[in-house]
């Protein structure tokens, strides 16, 4: 069985990737692949540190890097405690091979999510109420994550590595049930396929791609309609009116029923919508407005909290994700939930996510002057109970206000050549 790498093609030949490699079927295949396409591939194997025998994993990685002409590197990870085990490891690995990618300057990180991992996050998104976003599960490239491997079967790599006498580790977190995609995979996907009497991995991995697609234009419709025009709102196909309700009501996404429940208030049906957090919207006239509640007024701003460049960080109910890109974007996104800026016009490329200071100021990108932060954040329409505590990216002053726009100094131009994407949504935790 062949196995093609995929979304690769801007990659010059010889081009230095990193490749992200457990030991398991999947990566080593991976690993060998990169490795004969021509590509100078620096094999990296992240220890977390939450089981036994993770050195001979990495000897086993470490042979067949040798092998294949690939250099080897193993980066320790510490796992914090907390909810979520997976997500909190997902975070840590992609920040070792991050880590890796700049210290040997690589091209792309490569991953080795198959189609059958893809069904999984489908069916894993479904279980926790996803909409479009979600059910197109992962995208086959994000900033430097390439995932080449996305249109072959996970037989396919235990195949290849057969052919080529690789003995792939066996991860025994892999037979633990607990763990929800251990659970789809080796009980749940069975049976539906035994009940469908189809293979349901390509027909979950084929609708990951369609709601891609669909996710994208919906998106790009929905921005162009104001949220906050109630007459207007009433007058869209529910489908859109939903869509552009959610976009509005930002991070962390809103549950169908909250959405309805908007909806509601800009037909006239209700007076006002409770929303998670205290929050509430009326409306007011013909526009919808959100309000606080005395309960979220006055409340303590959290301690600020570092965000590396590229890197992920958290702040309340809020997480930035960031990511560097050499080449400017095909759609630029409107700065209020994803924002691109220059890269190289924030020093020593690290950022911190805080709350503003007392009549802190900044230049909104396109205003002729200065503004406080927290007028910004009033027009952005975040509560007066809420704007002493809403989330900014500053370096060390402030180059983007979420929700609102970024600042006029760290604005692309045509000196640009590397754009730092910043994409504000819910933690890791707030989804599990």
């Amino acid at each position: 069985m062949t196995i093609e790498l995929r979304d690769l093609d801007d990659l010059t030949p010889g081009a230095r990737v990193v490749v992200g490699c457990s030991g398991g079927a999947d990566s080593l295949a991976l690993l060998v692949l990169a490795c004969a396409a021509g590509f100078a591939v620096d094999a990296v194997y992240v220890d977390h540190r939450l089981r036994a025998g993770t050195d001979y994993d990495a000897a086993v990685v470490r042979d067949a890097a040798e092998r294949f002409g690939a250099r080897m590197h193993v980066e320790p990870v510490a796992v914090g405690i907390g909810s979520n085990l997976e997500a909190r490891a997902r975070d840590a690995r992609y920040s070792a091979l991050e880590r890796v990618r700049a210290a040997v300057d690589a091209s792309a990180i490569l991953v080795a999510h198959t189609r059958d991992d893809q069904a999984e996050t489908v069916l894993l998104n479904l279980l926790r109420g996803s909409g479009t976003a979600g059910l197109a599960a992962m995208s086959p490239r994000r900033g430097f994550v390439r995932r080449p491997l996305l249109a072959a079967r996970r037989s396919a790599t235990r195949e290849l590595c057969v052919l080529h006498r690789l003995t792939p580790v066996h991860d025994p977190m892999n037979e633990e049930l607990r763990h929800r995609r251990v659970w789809l995979r080796r009980e749940i996907i069975p049976r539906l396929e035994q009940g469908a009497t189809r293979d349901l991995v390509d027909v979950l991995a084929r609708q990951a791609d369609l709601f891609r697609d669909d996710n994208s234009v919906l998106d790009e419709l929905a921005s162009a309609h104001d949220a906050t025009d109630a007459v207007a709102l009433r007058l869209l196909p529910p489908a859109l009116a939903r869509r552009v309700l959610r976009l509005w009501l930002g991070a962390p996404p809103p549950s169908s029923a909250t959405v309805e429940r908007v909806l509601a208030v800009a037909r006239g049906d209700a007076r006002a919508a409770e929303l998670p957090g205290g929050e509430r919207v009326e409306r007011i006239g013909n526009r919808l407005v959100r309000l606080a509640s005395d309960a979220r007024a006055g409340a303590a701003p959290a301690d600020p909290v570092v965000l590396p460049l590229p890197g992920r960080a958290e702040f309340g109910p809020l997480a930035i994700e960031a990511w560097i890109e050499h080449a400017a974007p095909t759609a630029w996104p409107d700065g209020v939930l994803t924002a691109v800026v220059d890269a190289d016009a924030i020093a020593d490329h690290i950022a911190s996510l805080r709350a503003p200071h007392a009549g802190e100021r900044f230049r909104p990108l396109g205003a002729g002057g200065s503004k406080l932060v927290r007028d910004a954040l009033a027009e952005a329409g975040v509560p007066a109970g809420r704007r002493a505590v809403s989330p900014i990216v500053a370096a060390p002053e402030p180059i983007w206000v979420v929700g609102y726009r970024i600042d006029h100094r760290v604005r692309v131009t045509t000196r640009t050549r590397r754009y730092l994407w910043l994409q504000a949504e819910p933690p890791m935790h707030a989804s599990s």
